[in-house]
């Protein structure tokens, strides 16, 4: 009932909102919530676009002349835009239950998209996004959600430096385990390779070779993005890293992402600043970048050439077509 001491004016407006109610039940749609409550601590890197890009740039402007696989150091053979496959025998990989995608060289996320997506609204509730349902009333998943309207997971999500050519099976079997030390001597599994995955716990622990690699690439994500990591976690990871510095590959593949993406990772070119283990890993050199360079004459030396024939396009540096620039520079 309308309080008799209200203006007359006002009866008949709230007369209508009443009714308006009583058809609709008063109901009120809650705004959909952002994708995220936690932004980036800084500008995004120049990730790709999307994941399938993020992968054509990691298989042929990163590793295309550096073919192994990174858990278990498994030759493999790829061919532009087709799946590669993996040289078992000539790594003691052993074949644990799929023969078929052990041999199946895939893009693994080193810190998996499942634990950074769960953090997000996109990923725990892509039904409250307009944009994340089809015409046929079918809802996207998480993963597909947030790559639509997170700009903030898409660009982890596809980081060239969270992802490495990695075995399918042993993709498939670490899922999205945390990473730690897993008890006892690496069970076998695998063979030779001593990646060790215990499903009980939901854990896996990279073989020695690598742990420095896994940690710098955590630690990145985690600044990069503003992930949270456990104190125990950041602890593990700075003994891994102080363990198993940066090799001479890492530190190519750092350069070779900088150049794409537009910064590298401190972890690794400021690696003694960062662990503090007083033996400074070996002065990185400066990121190359496509410039304005054409020419043989142009390069200073024939890893730049390379770099401009491969990640640039420029073509006419390899006038012979035999996919080696600047003779006079990359003598054999």
């Amino acid at each position: 009932m309308i309080h008799s001491r209200l203006p007359r004016i006002l009866v008949l407006p709230l007369a209508l909102l009443l009714a308006a109610c009583l058809l609709s039940s008063c109901e009120q749609r809650a705004p959909a919530p952002p994708a995220s409550s936690t932004a980036a601590p800084g500008p995004l890197p120049n990730t790709a676009q999307s994941f399938e890009t993020a992968k054509k740039w990691l298989y042929e402007k990163v590793y295309y002349d550096h073919t192994r696989t990174f858990y278990c150091d498994c030759s493999y053979t790829r061919t532009p835009g087709q799946a590669g496959q993996i040289n078992l025998k000539g790594c003691g990989l052993q074949v644990r239950q799929d023969a078929e995608r052990a041999q199946r060289l895939e893009a693994e996320h080193v810190f998996p998209a499942a634990q950074f997506g769960n953090f997000r609204s996109c990923w725990r509730e892509p039904e409250r996004f307009a944009e994340c349902t089809k015409s046929t009333g079918k809802t996207l998943t998480g993963r597909e959600c947030c790559q639509k309207v997170d700009p903030v997971f898409e660009a982890a999500h596809n980081d060239l430096y969270n992802l490495f050519p990695a075995e399918g099976e042993l993709n498939g079997d670490r899922r999205d385990y945390n990473w730690g030390m897993v008890p006892g001597a690496a069970s076998g599994d695998y063979g030779r390779c001593a990646l060790k995955i215990d499903a009980s716990i939901r854990r896996a622990e990279p073989p020695d070779r690598v742990k420095g690699d896994v940690a710098r690439a955590m630690l990145y994500m985690a600044a990069t993005y503003g992930f949270n990591l456990s104190s125990q976690d950041q602890q593990l990871f700075a003994a891994w890293s102080r363990q198993d510095p940066p090799d001479a590959w890492e530190q190519e593949r750092n350069r070779r992402i900088a150049a794409l993406q537009g910064r590298d990772n401190p972890f690794i070119s400021q690696y003694a600043s960062r662990v503090g283990t007083g033996t400074a890993a070996p002065a990185p050199k400066p990121a190359l970048s496509c410039g304005a360079k054409t020419t043989c004459s142009q390069m200073s030396s024939c890893d730049e050439a390379r770099f401009y024939l491969r990640q640039c396009g420029l073509k006419n540096l390899d006038g012979d077509g035999d996919g080696v620039p600047c003779a006079s520079l990359c003598k054999p």
